[in-house]
């Protein structure tokens, strides 16, 4: 009989690196919650930031004990505590409030695995475990009432292993930008939508007719049953993740996973030893919708991790189908960039494939090469000289608008230069490369249709304009410039005058394609005779 939800203990796990602003807001948002404070323990688990985190929190809150995580491993933790406690209580009237200090960056996966394995240590230590756990995004906010629902949904039944929260955008709390989300059993994708052999699925629909969508401004309310629910806020049963003496337990994340897919795999995991996976929609989490966050590494974990989360609840020749469809189409996806003017984001998108097959866990995304500063990068490839040329590919509609904010932006960093460098530079000319379904069209363009005729016809017109250097805003170019090397400028509008500067030619493509080759090879081997993966710890 689970206990009611006023008198149920919670641990609150909050894992941040270098964004100490949002872990002093989302602890005064935990410290606003309308549940009992003397029954909330929380945890705040800092992978090693270098903003003073760790100084900020410990002089506003005073928590009870600072805890050092002397390991690089979050599997292997190593636990210890100052010599120096609180003298009193932390300043949010928390019943105890932790700050632990991971000696390296594990990622979102190995802090909330440095969260679980401190729940376990203190229990051990002090025979007194929480009945549940409740993990928040660091960059999350909560209303005062999101503990009392997620534990009052919790408290339902017994049969619930891990409630979620029903996502709104932060920056506009009229809309819902995630509720349920169910695995796709032959696809391996997670979606809105429950797919038609899923047991859920009638009740589901039946749910969907009422409300009219699954986001939106919508009248949602009422527990759902779903397939996954998200970390950046969600109460976990913590008998259910440690197990008992007659029922093992779920245990902890994936050790390889860093970031992406943990939440997922966790879910599943549930699921697939009996727990109920549910979501409350009266509990609301106000976040950043995911695909704003979106870089190259972050792509990479979540298609590497993806395929290992497949590993632990497909089998047979469902799970061959399922892995070989998502190699195949890293493998395509690299080669279509290597092809297109992206050649560090074709270099990414093998190694996922790569990686997945040889299993290699943890921090290993990139984004590429470090970005400088437009004018710098300009002036030191000597493209800020009358005459010069510069392709920019736009096959975007906002990237008309990228490119005029980059010519104005350079011409305003030249006029601060002094004389007499600034009257021997000039903003060069740049040559749009327009995709014929981009309107309006820039002036000047070369207008290309999305088919591969129109494409090559076009090459001769770009190679008798000669631009030094070609423009790719966003990792999205589906224009391949054949004829000339020269250099690719990178820009992400995340940081739109920070630019990334790759070398690009007949010979760096030749070394991707013997790389792309071999890689092949092994990445289809491994698809054709994958088996599903074999838990040898409680990680993961």
């Amino acid at each position: 009989m689970s206990k009611p939800a006023k008198i149920a203990s919670v641990r609150i796990l909050v894992v941040t690196w270098n964004r100490k602003a949002h872990a002093v807001n989302i602890l005064r948002s935990l410290a606003a919650q309308s549940y009992p404070r003397d029954l909330m323990d929380v945890t705040v688990i800092d992978n090693a930031s270098t903003d003073g985190t760790l100084e900020e929190l410990r002089g506003l809150f005073h928590p009870e004990s600072v805890v050092h995580n002397d390991t690089e491993e979050a599997h292997k933790p190593a636990f210890k505590c100052d010599a120096a406690q609180a003298a009193s209580r932390n300043k949010l009237g928390f019943r105890s409030l932790t700050i632990i200090r991971n000696r390296a960056n594990m990622g979102g996966c190995g802090g909330f695995n440095t969260g679980f394995g401190f729940t376990e240590w203190v229990a051990q230590q002090q025979t007194a475990a929480p009945d549940y756990l409740w993990l928040v995004d660091d960059d999350a906010d909560v209303p005062p009432d999101a503990l009392d629902q997620l534990t009052s949904a919790m408290a339902s039944s017994s049969d619930i292993g891990l409630v979620g929260s029903r996502t709104v955008d932060i920056a506009d709390h009229r809309t819902t930008i995630e509720t349920t989300i169910y695995y796709n059993f032959h696809t391996g994708a997670m979606q809105d939508d429950c797919p038609p052999e899923n047991p859920k699925r009638d009740a589901w629909l039946r749910w969907v007719q009422t409300v009219g969508g699954t986001r939106g401004e919508r009248p949602f309310e009422g527990i759902i049953d779903v397939d996954v629910v998200s970390a950046c806020s969600m109460l976990a049963r913590w008998k259910a993740v440690i197990g008992t003496p007659d029922r093992p337990g779920v245990g902890f994340w994936d050790q390889r996973y860093f970031i992406y897919c943990d939440d997922a795999d966790w879910c599943l995991r549930f699921a697939k030893a009996g727990w109920r996976v549910v979501l409350n929609l009266d509990a609301i989490v106000f976040h950043t919708p995911w695909n704003l966050k979106l870089t190259p590494a972050r792509i990479y974990y979540a298609n590497r991790n993806k395929v290992w989360m497949g590993q632990k609840v497909l089998s047979g020749e469902q799970l061959r189908t399922v892995t070989t469809k998502a190699i195949k189409s890293l493998l395509k996806d690299s080669l279509r960039a290597a092809l297109h003017r992206r050649l560090f984001h074709a270099r990414i998108i093998l190694d996922t494939a790569r990686h997945i097959a040889d299993n290699t866990g943890g921090k290993t995304g990139s984004d590429g090469p470090a970005g400088e500063a437009a004018l710098d990068t300009f002036r030191r490839l000597k493209l800020l000289r009358p005459g010069v040329r510069v392709a920019a590919l736009i096959n975007n509609g906002n990237a008309p608008k990228w490119l005029e904010a980059l010519r104005v932006h350079l011409r305003e960093e030249i006029a601060k230069l002094p004389d007499p460098e600034r009257a021997r530079l000039a903003v060069p000319e740049f040559l749009p490369i327009c995709r014929n379904d981009i309107h309006p069209v820039p002036p000047g363009a070369i207008v290309y249709g999305g088919h591969l005729k129109s494409k090559l016809k076009k090459q001769f017109h770009v190679w008798s304009r000669r631009p030094r250097a070609a423009i790719v805003f966003e990792q999205t170019n589906d224009f391949p410039i054949l004829l000339r090397g020269g250099f690719n400028l990178h820009i992400d509008q995340k940081k739109p005058t920070s630019i990334q500067i790759e070398r690009d030619g007949w010979p760096q493509r030749l070394a991707f394609l013997v790389r792309w080759l071999s890689s092949s090879v092994r990445c289809n081997r491994f698809a054709r005779t994958i088996t599903p993966h074999q838990r040898t710890s409680k990680y993961g």
